[in-house]
């Protein structure tokens, strides 16, 4: 099952302490309440008792006057009741409780008080309007400090921290280690942990390299001799032999054409792969192409026509070895792979040069074709055909280095057209 993808870091920092600071004046916005409501049931009940003695001790005289805020009245046929509030139509608030006490001329009964809490309900209020106000200012503030807190105590750092890595490249591992002091303390294990994982890496890399470099130079040797042996054989040898002679030459040269792709490939992927980029015309370059290939199969190897009428003085940049490399190898597995005519075309559409290889095989099906120009991997239409699987991945691997592209598809009627596609670099002037 999938890992569901992390949170943005930053974002759950910001909503993180937004939620504490709104949960912190949530607290305090209830605790307040809380305690206002509690201080008024206080009063009114220090209110009511300081009455009650008054009127048993005569001082007082029930009804209360009007004026002061509180009514107090003597009912005789009423239940004792705990403070409520009650707002009345005129928008007052008042604190209304029922207390049984004794009264000189009333022998039962009940003390009931109605205490104008309008004013302390409005203070209430205000306080409560202050501290969503200051929970806004809070919030905003917290916001905007935490965005500069991240951007340099975090995103900084980490940019700065991508952009060294991203400068890093397979020959300069281990020539440039990161240095931890620069970093943030939270970022300084994670650079020491970068810079020793570098230095295994360039260990291994240094290795593999001299162990191609060198598998490289000391199979040449042997193999240079063998080729020149074998010729020399199959010159002078007699008619039973001149086979095997013949297949030990051919194989020879195989195993040469293998190792030097091999050691393309390596190259490739240290980035050493040398190449002479220079202007060419891509008509003469497809020309002289097809004369050189020509001997593979004249009968079947064909020039066709444009395929537009898009490429008078068309120029592309690409090195004139490694392109001729290219053809050859996919008019070799066009042949290899077609019993039918194989024809070259050239086509000039949208800025983009094409070179094409068409055949009438069995074709490469569609989702094979990220398959098929990996390193060793044949697709399905190759079975019962010798071959090594590295002809597309080489084709692939210089057609990158030339910043161009090699593109699979169906032929019109059937077989593969595979294409080298460079970006138009410009139109030579007429002569």
């Amino acid at each position: 099952m999938a890992s569901r993808p992390l949170p943005s870091l930053r974002g759950w920092l910001q909503s993180t302490s937004l939620l504490a600071v709104v949960a912190g004046y949530s607290c305090l916005f209830a605790f307040s309440s809380v305690l206002a409501e509690t201080d008024r049931l206080e009063r009114h009940q220090r209110l009511v008792s300081r009455i009650s003695q008054d009127v048993q001790s005569g001082s007082i005289q029930l009804p209360l006057p009007s004026g002061f805020g509180v009514k107090a009245v003597w009912l005789a046929q009423a239940e004792p009741q705990p403070p409520v509030e009650r707002r009345s139509s005129d928008g007052t608030t008042w604190l209304i409780s029922r207390t049984p006490a004794a009264d000189p001329d009333q022998p039962s009964g009940v003390l009931e008080v109605r205490q104008n809490i309008t004013t302390s309900i409005q203070r209430q209020q205000r306080v409560q309007l202050l501290l969503i106000a200051a929970a806004g200012a809070s919030a905003l503030l917290t916001s905007l400090l935490l965005r500069v807190v991240i951007w340099r105590g975090l995103l900084q750092p980490l940019r700065s921290l991508t952009q060294e890595l991203a400068s890093l490249s397979a020959d300069s591992l281990g020539q440039h280690s990161l240095d931890p002091a620069g970093q943030s303390q939270e970022l300084q294990p994670i650079v020491t942990a970068f810079n020793h994982l570098q230095q295994r890496l360039a260990e291994a890399w240094t290795r593999e390299r001299s162990f191609v470099d060198g598998v490289a130079h000391e199979l040449r040797t042997p193999i240079t001799v063998i080729s020149s042996h074998a010729q020399r054989l199959q010159a002078s040898a007699a008619a039973p032999s001149g086979s095997v002679v013949a297949l030990i030459a051919k194989e020879a040269e195989r195993m040469a054409s293998l190792i030097s792709v091999m050691l393309d490939f390596a190259r490739g992927d240290s980035g050493r792969l040398r190449l002479a980029i220079e202007p060419l015309d891509p008509e003469a370059l497809l020309l002289d192409a097809y004369e050189r290939l020509l001997v593979l199969d004249p009968s079947r190897l064909l020039l066709a026509p444009a395929l537009d009428l898009d490429l008078d003085w068309a120029v592309i940049e690409a090195d004139r070895d490694r392109l001729q490399q290219c053809l050859a190898a996919l008019v070799e597995n066009a042949l290899r792979y077609s019993a039918d005519a194989v024809d070259m075309a050239l086509a000039v559409t949208d800025g983009w040069v094409s070179l094409h290889v068409r055949d009438r095989g069995p074709g490469i099906p569609e989702p094979e074709r990220v398959d098929v120009v990996q390193r060793f991997a044949r697709g399905s239409s190759s079975i019962g055909t010798r071959g090594s699987g590295i002809g597309l991945a080489t084709v692939a691997m210089l057609m990158q280095a030339m910043k161009g592209e090699l593109l699979i598809a169906d032929r019109s009627g059937g077989g593969a057209d595979m294409q080298l596609r460079f970006k138009l670099s410009h139109r030579r002037s007429a002569p």
